[in-house]
């Protein structure tokens, strides 16, 4: 399953996909975003999360551009909340290269951090290495460990 979300001038800002392979939901955030799109893209990850019942998220902001700070209080307070619910357990999360992205990312981790296993990493590479690492706890231990 895949989704692909565009603003209103055909630009792809996400593309988020349940990769069975791996077994991980996989989200590649794209360009400039606005508040309408954070929260229509979340949506459409939230949709994944539920349909596939997969507990890991990788998500992949090296291609995102500038801040989204604006969208961290309703992360915070109406997605994440949800995602937990529908049972995202382990979060991956690839910072951007410039400085804004990585302001984003590092507000979130300080406002969720402590209510979800969520590891910012600088390259793919160790950010799977987690997710793997995870996976592979989960298999020891029959599910979803509470790393908290």
């Amino acid at each position: 399953m895949r989704q692909q979300f565009q603003n209103p001038t055909g630009t792809t800002f996400l593309i988020t996909e349940f990769d069975q392979q791996n077994n991980w939901i996989y989200n590649n955030w794209q360009g400039l975003l606005t508040m309408e799109n954070i929260q229509q893209g979340s949506y459409g990850i939230l949709d994944i999360i539920q349909q596939s019942q997969c507990p890991y998220l990788l998500t992949d902001n090296t291609h995102l551009l500038g801040s989204w700070k604006h969208g961290n209080d309703w992360l915070e307070k109406v997605w994440i909340p949800q995602a937990l619910a529908a049972g995202m357990t382990y979060y991956a999360h690839v910072k951007a290269p410039g400085v804004f992205g990585q302001a984003s990312v590092e507000d979130m981790h300080l406002r969720v951090g402590s209510r979800l296993p969520l590891q910012l990493f600088d390259e793919m590479e160790d950010a799977v290495a987690w997710l793997r690492e995870m996976q592979a706890l989960d298999a020891k231990n029959q599910g979803p460990v509470s790393l908290i």
